[in-house]
């Protein structure tokens, strides 16, 4: 039962970071401003903070399309995608979206998880459900840290990999000579994200086993003989 809540809690932690990441528009708009400079996109500087919350609005599911068009005189406008990038942003919307769904199906195992925990009766009971708790933590954060590992030596490979497990066609495989998307949102964004999203649960993870071990310790009531 400790081992299936520190898992539940890990997993809740981690998806909620991730959907933070993706669903935050301050997030956004520092990312692109950052990593997609005007004369890369061809878009006026000024315009990146609607961009920024456009596109955390359609991947936190606010926006129907992700379609953006912009003036081009005489009445008529330009959309700036493509179709492929928009069914690609739609995948990725409901990767999101499905990371939403898993991350509250976790918290609510976690709750329940958590609940017998202020009814056992002894310490031994205790000390039990903690220390499956640890042990869950570490091999879940052991395969976390090979992942990473993998990704800051060969990060090409582990985002390509990612992608191929991850959509069921290649509209992810875009030009940065002709698709905009790729220019907004290019591998150096990803890899800044990846890497507060690493931080955030370096530090969630932490906190969870110092949590685990105080549980260990602590007399929540007292023992019956």
């Amino acid at each position: 039962a400790g081992g299936i809540t520190a898992a539940a809690l890990l997993i809740f932690g981690i998806l909620s970071i991730v959907c933070f990441l993706a669903g935050s528009d301050a997030v956004m708009t520092r990312e692109i401003t950052r990593f997609a400079p005007p004369e890369s996109t061809g878009l006026s500087e000024d315009l990146y903070p609607e961009m920024g919350a456009h596109i955390a609005a359609f991947l936190r599911g606010k926006r129907e399309s992700f379609q953006y068009v912009l003036p081009a005189g005489d009445g008529l406008v330009r959309p700036l995608f493509h179709d492929y990038e928009l069914w690609h942003m739609e995948d990725c919307r409901g990767l999101i979206s499905l990371a939403g769904t898993v991350r509250n199906i976790a918290g609510g195992l976690a709750l329940l998880g958590l609940l017998p925990l202020f009814f056992l009766k002894n310490k031994e009971d205790r000390h039990a459900f903690a220390t499956g708790g640890l042990y869950a933590l570490r091999i879940l954060s052991g395969i976390a840290v090979g992942a990473a590992l993998w990704a800051m030596l060969d990060f090409d490979r582990f985002f390509t990999t990612f992608h191929r497990l991850a959509f069921t066609n290649d509209l992810w495989l875009l030009n940065p000579r002709t698709d905009l998307l790729i220019r907004l949102m290019p591998e150096a964004l990803f890899v800044d994200l990846g890497l507060w999203g690493l931080g955030a649960a370096g530090a969630w993870l932490l906190i969870l086993s110092v949590c685990f071990r105080l549980t260990r310790k602590t007399d929540f009531r007292k023992d019956e003989p």
